[in-house]
């Protein structure tokens, strides 16, 4: 009974930190999203010279997940007919996606700042608008995935410690 329960103990504690370790790799995830995102928005708006709502629309149809989700239900209210602000509707679409996004205040900021000039501006501003703002998540991108390096041998150990000493505790 005692070597069972060592081991599921044990096993808990590993599962623990392999789910821990996810949630990072979600976050990254979530960030190259944001950033390929971004690219695609750029190039609907520059050659494609889409409306905003039919731009953010064909990126509900490329992303999955939460991402897609918010711009599909930016596009949707935007589509509705009903003249919106496009800066308050991001927000708001955004602050309500905010858990299951898994960002970090800064990297909320970037996102809420990205829309704030989206539809306003001309195209060269917007691109310009768009770059400046990819270029702050790809060093947010760069911090996770460091972040990530410097965790995933920490999480896997700490887990097994964690684990024995329980165990040890336990006996």
């Amino acid at each position: 009974m005692k070597i069972l329960g060592s081991m599921l103990v044990l096993a808990a504690c590993i599962g623990y930190s392999s789910y821990l370790l996810e949630k990072q790799k979600s976050h990254r995830d979530i960030l190259q999203a944001f950033i390929s995102m971004l690219d695609l928005l750029s190039g609907k708006l520059r050659y494609e010279r889409l409306a905003m709502e039919e731009a953010l629309a064909g990126l509900n149809r490329r992303y999955h997940g939460a991402v897609g989700s918010v711009m599909g239900r930016i596009a949707d209210r935007l589509a509705c007919g009903v003249c919106e602000n496009l800066e308050e509707v991001w927000r708001e679409e955004f602050a309500a996606a905010a858990k299951a996004l898994m960002l970090t205040e800064e990297e909320k900021d970037i996102i809420l700042e990205t829309g704030k000039n989206l539809g306003y501006l001309d195209v060269d501003a917007q691109m310009g608008h768009l770059k400046l703002c990819r270029e702050r998540l790809q060093g947010k991108l760069a911090e996770a995935e460091t972040e990530l390096a410097e965790r995933r041998k920490l999480y896997r150990y700490l887990g097994m410690a964690v684990g024995v000493m329980v165990i040890l505790i336990l006996i």
